[in-house]
């Protein structure tokens, strides 16, 4: 059995995206638990399934959990670049076809939350719902994302790390143990990946006059104190047909970590009243 970091049970698959033919493929690391309703779990840039480990042992009791790492992250390959949001975004599409996954619904955060509005408006009818934590529609912050995939091509993670707590702070109220194994899962990550990743969301398309195409449910998410997605979650609000949105009191960045009851709970009430999770038992 293969762990992830924070020492999860769960088995990980590889699952080859690519065909045979292609020499350096795309292939995606998924955990996959539970059984019930599909529910994909995409992390932001730089971050891998870590970043669900309080989620997962909840919801896969309700539903078949998927926790993909996006390519250039993690455990998943690191094929030489460049890519973009539309080939990160397919890939997603792609993993739920190998693995018969139909009407999924996407748990995503940051730049995975920007990769599942975009898989929404070009696949129509693909989601069953859209659950966005701290998502952005428009141009990216890009003088940090920059700095970030400038030291992941230099292969300084250490550094890359640092500019990316100016996108996105770490978690907060970690221990230092927790500290530790962030910082720790992203110095493994492939640096060659790590800066295609960064040059994807730099290129990645503004959605803002796409989004009233989404059409499925959506709940849009930020925390109290992530305050520069407080605009993205009202917009994705106002923009989008059937879309929700809430601030999330004392969270930053990561709501699912920082204030994981309350996450729980604005969570089950779109799930369960879209249908989207099987009922409590």
């Amino acid at each position: 059995m293969v762990r992830i970091a924070g020492e999860s049970p769960r088995t990980a698959r590889h699952i080859k995206l690519s065909p045979s033919s292609v020499v350096d493929p795309v292939i995606l690391c998924c955990e996959i638990s539970g059984g019930g309703p599909p529910l994909i779990l995409v992390p932001g840039l730089g971050d891998t399934v870590w970043v669900w480990r309080n989620l997962v042992p909840i919801i896969q009791q309700r539903g078949r959990v998927l926790a993909v790492e996006l390519r250039g992250h993690g455990r998943s390959a690191s094929p030489a670049g460049p890519y973009t949001a539309g080939e990160m975004a397919g890939d997603i599409f792609t993993l739920a076809g190998e693995l018969n996954i139909a009407r999924p619904t996407i748990i995503a955060q940051g730049f995975g939350a920007r990769l599942a509005l975009l898989l929404a408006i070009e696949q129509p009818g693909f989601a069953a719902g859209l659950v966005l934590i701290g998502a952005e529609t428009g141009p990216p912050q890009s003088a940090a994302i920059v700095e970030m995939r400038d030291h992941a091509a230099r292969g300084d993670l250490g550094a890359a790390y640092k500019s990316r707590k100016e996108i996105v702070p770490a978690p907060r109220g970690m221990t230092p143990r927790e500290r530790a194994e962030h910082h720790r899962i992203f110095l493994g990550h492939a640096p060659a990946g790590q800066a295609a990743a960064c040059a994807a969301a730099l290129e990645a398309p503004s959605l803002t006059e796409k989004l009233g195409e989404i059409d499925c449910p959506v709940l849009a998410l930020a925390g109290e104190r992530d305050e520069v997605r407080h605009a993205d979650a009202r917009q994705l609000a106002e923009l989008i047909p059937d879309c929700s949105a809430a601030i999330i009191g004392g969270a930053g960045h990561f709501v699912q970590l920082d204030a994981p009851e309350s996450f729980q709970v604005v969570l089950d009430d779109f799930l369960g009243a879209h249908l989207l999770i099987a009922p409590p038992k």
